[in-house]
């Protein structure tokens, strides 16, 4: 039996291989641990992970000096998805935060008050997605361990202030940082760069924040001009409700993520915690998360959504849309 690697433990092999330091070494390694399916035909790949994974911490705790600590750019990802704020000072990341999440960030007239990364959860239907708060970035500095935290991302969201002189310089100051570390937006999925020195496509947009300032209106033509054929520019403004409202689907739409309920034979399907999968996953890849390293027992599936008739047969390679509920039959 062939060990079906998943895409994310691709994905995580890549940055394995890709790595500078041990701390990122380490990182990748942890992260194709938790995406390794565990079944016997995959025993082989655990015992080479579990030795890399001990030699790493070694090699970790080696070069520290002093108790070990927590890495505060290691955010852990949380939810439906992770959502990373990129921004210059000022530009009104804690106050987007604040305004869509319980997240207990700091919002002031003065620079530089977020420090560290802050998370907070997104409300969307139901599911949360989490929203991450960074500290700015300028011209000449970024923050050690924030090109960690763009990698590992699922999205990215630049955000420059309408209101300011210099908004068309910060959108160039954050893409530009961004394409230093080989990250490009997208406003497709997420996808592994076939070899390490390509550009990982990072899916994410512009966020043209404080709308509600003079002059913004005219900026935002300046910066769709800027942005034409690079990058998606979303106006946005934490005074207007009807702007804020309309986040929470953006964001699950920049996740590339579908929803799909599993309905267990013979009884009604569990509507309330819906399984998040990959945009364009199939049968399988549901059975995988439902059994967790016995998906080869599904024999068989049906299907209630978008294309089919309800309660349809439909083979374990059949593509999921976002809503669907399916019947998996060991």
């Amino acid at each position: 039996m062939a060990a079906n690697l998943t895409p994310q433990y691709l994905e995580a092999e890549a940055r394995y291989r890709a790595a500078k330091t041990p701390e990122d070494k380490l990182a990748a390694l942890e992260e194709m641990w938790r995406e390794l399916p565990k079944h016997k035909s995959s025993e082989k790949i655990q015992a080479e992970l579990k030795k890399k994974l001990s030699a790493a911490r070694q090699d970790v705790q080696h070069r520290k000096k002093g108790p070990a600590q927590a890495d505060p750019y290691a955010i852990p990802r949380s939810g439906a998805g992770q959502v990373v704020l990129v921004g210059t000072p000022n530009v009104g990341k804690s106050s987007i935060v604040g305004g869509l999440t319980h997240a207990h960030v700091k919002i002031t007239d003065y620079a530089f008050a977020t420090a560290l990364p802050v998370p907070g959860m997104v409300p969307f239907e139901d599911i949360q997605i989490q929203l991450v708060d960074t500290p700015p970035v300028t011209a000449e500095h970024v923050p050690p361990g924030m090109a960690g935290l763009w990698h590992t991302a699922d999205a990215l969201l630049v955000v420059a202030d309408m209101s300011s002189d210099a908004f068309l310089d910060d959108i160039e100051t954050c893409l530009g940082h961004l394409a230093e570390r080989r990250i490009a937006l997208t406003d497709g999925p997420r996808v592994r760069p076939p070899e390490p020195e390509a550009a990982l496509q990072v899916p994410g947009l512009v966020v043209a924040n404080k709308m509600d300032a003079v002059g913004a209106r005219s900026n935002l033509e300046l910066a769709r001009e800027l942005l034409a054929g690079r990058a998606a520019l979303e106006p946005l403004s934490t005074r207007n409700a009807m702007l804020m409202a309309h986040v929470p689907e953006l964001l699950f739409k920049l996740i590339h993520v579908i929803r799909v309920y599993a309905k267990p034979p013979g009884r009604k399907p569990d509507l309330a915690e819906p399984f998040v999968l990959a945009d364009g996953s199939d049968v399988h890849e549901l059975a995988r998360r439902v059994y967790r390293g016995y998906e080869h027992q599904v024999r068989a599936a049906r299907r209630w959504g978008r294309g089919v008739a309800d309660g349809q047969n439909v083979q374990l390679d059949h593509v999921l849309h976002d809503k669907d509920i399916v019947e998996l039959h060991t």
